[in-house]
């Protein structure tokens, strides 16, 4: 509004000063005066006011400690979150490897008592029920008397089924349960036992001095007995670990 009375007040200095330039003038002047007043009461003033009791003054710059300065806020918290996360890292590590640890352990007392269980204990149980038999109704255990002799040979024969029924099952276990075998033992030193189950059944049937050849292995049973003590040892020692 301010640049139209301008502009009008040019007019009229350059114009005839004529009654009727001037009266359109003030006529417009007189429209637009309104209008102008009250988009100045809209228009939103921007005012800044200081109220001070005081004398205006500038505050001091705060001084910071070095932590605070430069790239080590932001180091700080890198280095927190790195720690955060080591320890996390470290505390599953060692969760997951006591975890592990203890499934290992448990593992072994199955495999142990397995080996005792499935292997070694009905092992040694079919060699001595076969020497109990064959040392107390064998061929080493008759009479010299004939008729006594005679009897004898009956029991034998009824026996000695026994024998080749056992040796069916220490065959069994031989062929099929010799992955149970602890660390100190191998399956070589099954091999004769093996064999003579294996032939005992044949020389039954044909009579032949071809047997001398395969007779039962007297170490084996010692073998298996430490075999079984050193499995049973590792065994109770893992259950303690447990306990």
């Amino acid at each position: 509004m301010l640049y139209l009375s301008c502009m009008i007040a040019h007019c009229l200095t350059i114009l005839p000063r004529s009654r009727l330039i001037v009266s359109v003038a003030f006529a417009i002047f007189s429209v637009i005066a309104p209008f102008d007043a009250i988009a100045n009461e809209a228009r939103p003033a921007h005012v800044i006011t200081i109220q001070a009791n005081d004398g205006l003054s500038l505050a001091p710059k705060e001084n910071k400690a070095w932590y605070e300065q430069g790239i080590w806020p932001v180091a700080g918290a890198t280095l927190t979150l790195i720690l955060t996360n080591t320890v996390t890292v470290i505390v599953v590590y060692l969760q997951s490897s006591r975890s592990f640890n203890a499934l290992l352990r448990q593992r072994k007392i199955e495999r142990y008592a397995a080996a005792l269980n499935d292997f070694y204990n009905p092992l040694l149980a079919l060699l001595d029920i076969n020497k109990e038999i064959f040392q107390n109704t064998g061929p080493l255990s008759f009479p010299q008397e004939e008729i006594p002799r005679n009897a004898a040979g009956l029991v034998w024969g009824q026996t000695k089924k026994k024998i080749l029924s056992n040796n069916i099952d220490i065959e069994t276990i031989l062929r099929t349960k010799t992955h149970l075998l602890i660390e100190t033992d191998s399956l070589e030193a099954y091999h004769r036992l093996l064999v003579h189950v294996a032939m005992y059944e044949a020389f039954q049937r044909v009579e032949t001095d071809l047997y001398t050849g395969f007779t039962f292995p007297e170490d084996i049973r010692g073998h298996v007995v430490a075999q079984r003590l050193a499995a049973l040892k590792i065994y109770h020692k893992l259950i303690g670990e447990q306990i």
